[in-house]
C-alpha cells in the first residue's frame, strides 16, 4: 500500500516537472499539460496510475492552498471600490447562462427541476482552473486580474448556494430550517472576517526571525484547517472556505518570505497532484462513443460556451473595461469543472439528470479545461502592465 502511493506521487511530481517543460514550446500552460497528463495516464485512459485515499488527500490539499494564495493574493482594498463592477459582472455572467441553459432543457421536454438545475449548472465556472492561469500570465498583479476572480467565484458561490435552496425541497441539506442555516453561515463568514485579522496579528507580534516565521505558517495552516472543518460542518464547499480564509488574512501576512513557504509548499507538492487527479477523473473516451445525433449534447454545449463568453464581453464592457480585458473575462468563465462536477454530482446522484444530460456536462467540462486554458493563455499572451498598476502590494520583508 506504501509502496503503490509513493510510485504513484512518484509519477505525478515527476510529471510535474517534466511535462510542462515539453509543452511549453507549444504555448499549453501548465495546469492543461498536467490535466492531459492525468487524463491518459489514469484509470480512463493506459490505467498506469490509480488514486488511493492517500492521494485524493493530497490533491485537497492541493486545491486548498490553491485558494487560500488566492485570497492572500488579493488586494481587499481594490475589491471595496470595485464591488459593483464585480457585482455587475457576476450578475450578468451569471443570469444570462442560467436562462440559457433552463430553456435549452426546457425546450427538449425536461421538468422544471431538472431546468433548473440545469440552469444552475451555467452558472458555474471553475475558480480552481482560472486563477493559476491569471496569476503565471501575470494578470493577477492588474485590477482586471482580481475584478475577474472575483466575479467569477461570485458566480460559483452562488450556483452552490441555489442548489442547495433548490435541493432543500427534494432532499434537505440540512436539519436546520433552510433561512436559519443560511443566517448562520452569513455569521460564520462575518465573525471569520472580524476575529481572524486580530488573532492572527496577536500571532505575528513578535519580532520576525526564522523561528517566527515556522510559527507563522503553522499558525495560519491551524486556522485553515479549523475554518475548512467548520465549513464543512455547514456544508460549504472547501474552495470557498480556503479563499475567505486568504481574503481575511490578506492583510496581515504580508511577509513575502512567509508567502513564498505557502507558494512553495503549493505549487511543489500539492497543486500538481489536484491537477493530475482532475485529469485521471476525466475519461476522453467519451469522444469515441459521442454522436453527432446527439442534439441536446451539442445545443448544451454550444450554448454554454456561446452564453458565458457573450454574458461576460458584454458585462466587461458595460463595467468599461477594454475590448481586450472583455474578451479574457468571458474566456476565463467558460471554464467549467470543480463547481461544475460537483453540482452535477448531487444532481445526479437524486437521480435527477439522466445518462445524457451527465454526459453533455462531462463533455463540456473536459472540451473546456483541456481547450479554455490555452484559448486564455493566446488570449492574454505578454500584455503591457500599466505603470500606475506595477506597483506590487507592499510585504515587510
Amino acid at each position: 500500500m506504501v509502496e503503490s502511493t509513493l510510485i504513484v506521487l512518484l509519477v505525478i511530481l515527476a510529471a510535474g516537472l517534466v511535462v510542462p517543460e515539453l509543452f511549453k514550446r507549444l504555448r499549453v500552460p501548465f495546469v492543461t499539460s498536467i490535466i492531459l497528463v492525468g487524463s491518459i495516464l489514469g484509470p480512463h485512459g493506459l490505467n498506469y496510475v490509480r488514486h488511493d485515499e492517500v492521494i485524493g488527500f493530497f490533491g485537497f490539499l492541493g486545491m486548498t492552498f490553491l485558494m487560500l494564495m488566492a485570497g492572500l493574493e488579493t488586494d481587499l482594498s481594490k475589491l471595496k471600490r470595485m464591488r459593483y463592477r464585480i457585482f455587475l459582472l457576476a450578475l450578468l455572467n451569471g443570469l444570462v447562462p442560467f436562462l440559457v441553459g433552463f430553456f435549452i432543457t426546457r425546450a427538449f421536454g425536461y421538468p422544471l427541476m431538472v431546468s433548473i438545475i440545469m440552469g444552475i449548472i451555467f452558472i458555474s465556472s471553475s475558480v480552481a482552473i482560472i486563477y493559476p492561469l491569471l496569476k503565471s500570465a501575470g494578470l493577477f498583479k492588474r485590477n482586471v486580474g482580481q475584478l475577474i476572480l472575483a466575479a467569477i467565484l461570485i458566480a460559483d458561490i452562488s450556483s452552490l448556494v441555489l442548489l442547495s435552496v433548490t435541493l432543500q425541497s427534494i432532499a434537505p441539506i440540512t436539519k436546520l430550517p433552510l433561512p436559519f442555516y443560511f443566517l448562520t453561515l452569513a455569521l460564520s463568514i462575518l465573525v471569520l472576517y472580524l476575529l481572524l485579522p486580530r488573532l492572527t496579528n496577536y500571532v505575528f507580534k513578535e519580532g520576525f526571525s526564522e523561528a517566527t516565521y515556522e510559527k507563522q505558517f503553522r499558525s495560519v495552516v491551524v486556522i485553515l484547517i479549523a475554518v475548512l472543518v467548520l465549513f464543512s460542518i455547514l456544508g460549504v464547499h472547501p474552495i470557498l472556505a480556503a479563499f475567505i480564509v486568504g481574503l481575511t488574512l490578506s492583510e496581515v501576512v504580508r511577509s513575502e518570505r512567509l508567502y513564498s513557504k505557502f507558494y512553495t509548499i503549493g505549487y511543489g507538492i500539492f497543486v500538481p497532484i489536484f491537477f493530475f487527479i482532475v485529469g485521471m477523473e476525466m475519461d476522453l473516451s467519451i469522444f469515441r462513443t459521442f454522436n453527432i445525433s446527439d442534439v441536446i449534447i451539442i445545443a448544451i454545449v454550444l450554448g454554454l460556451i456561446s452564453s458565458k463568453f457573450l454574458s461576460g464581453y458584454i458585462g466587461g464592457r458595460l463595467v468599461r473595461l477594454s475590448g481586450h480585458d472583455s474578451a479574457i473575462f468571458g474566456t476565463a468563465s467558460i471554464i467549467q469543472l470543480t463547481t461544475t462536477l460537483a453540482v452535477v454530482y448531487v444532481a445526479s446522484s437524486l437521480e435527477l439528470l439522466d445518462s445524457t444530460l451527465v454526459t453533455a456536462i462531462i463533455l463540456l467540462s473536459i472540451i473546456t479545461t483541456i481547450f479554455g486554458p490555452v484559448l486564455l493563455r493566446l488570449l492574454i499572451g505578454s500584455p503591457e502592465i500599466p505603470k500606475k498598476e506595477k506597483k506590487k502590494k507592499n510585504r515587510h520583508l
